[in-house]
């Protein structure tokens, strides 16, 4: 698959069909995708736990419920239903009570494999740990993150990102860390879920143009696309 097609056509998958086993050699393919992402000095501050164990996949979807159930539970249906704008109204009310009652983010017990990505402040040859140390090795593990979802996209995979497991309360982390037996020094950031499809892939949502996301020079003035500066 051309690698802009790639691009345009991933999205998260989050159903699954249940039993169905994607062969070992794309989940090889993917982790190989993710040692090859860009990360300051080289440093490759990232470590991956593939797993397999149904209870340790029902472990997690059971914490990422709770989780999205309090961030997306307190809310009123109208401030997440016009974030939803891309979702048709008919189909609006499923999505957001799928968000409330944190249904929507078990998705990681259906998954064939689940990968547990996290990262370490501690890999960097300094004496004290800046607070921008954290920034970066975020960011250099998304973009890990980011081809694994690009090499699954080509390789037909499905896949879809669950942060919940392992944000919000500190000590959900915590949890984790203790039963896949985490060193302190890492921090699991998300758990990343492939499986095969349920349905075919859906387009959409739609992207704001390139005018209201780019500026060109100084904030505030829009870029304009070359095939319309004439």
């Amino acid at each position: 698959m051309d690698v802009f097609e790639a691009i345009y056509t991933r999205r998260s998958i989050r159903q699954f069909k249940v039993g169905e086993k994607i062969p070992e050699w794309k989940i090889e393919k993917i982790l190989d995708a993710a040692r090859h992402a860009p990360s300051p000095e080289n440093v490759q501050a990232w470590k991956y736990i593939v797993i397999k164990d149904q209870k340790s996949k029902e472990l997690l979807a059971d914490l990422a419920q709770e989780t999205s159930s309090g961030a997306f539970g307190m809310s009123r249906f109208e401030m997440p239903a016009d974030r939803l704008w891309y979702v048709p109204p008919p189909a609006r009310v499923d999505t957001v009570e799928g968000m409330f009652d944190g249904s929507l983010f078990r998705y990681p017990e259906i998954s064939d494999t689940v990968i547990l990505c996290c990262y370490s402040d501690h890999y960097y040859d300094l004496p004290t740990i800046p607070g921008s140390i954290k920034e970066i090795n975020v960011a250099a593990l998304s973009m890990a993150i980011q081809n694994m979802w690009l090499a699954a996209t080509a390789l037909g995979v499905g896949a879809g990102w669950d942060s919940f497991p392992v944000i919000g309360d500190e000590r959900r982390r915590e949890m984790v860390s203790d039963y896949f037996g985490i060193p302190k020094g890492w921090t699991p950031l998300t758990a990343f879920c492939l499986g095969v499809p349920l349905y075919p892939r859906v387009l959409g949502p739609t992207r704001y143009p390139m005018e209201g996301v780019v500026f060109r020079e100084a904030w505030g003035i829009p870029y304009i696309r070359s095939e319309l500066r004439r």
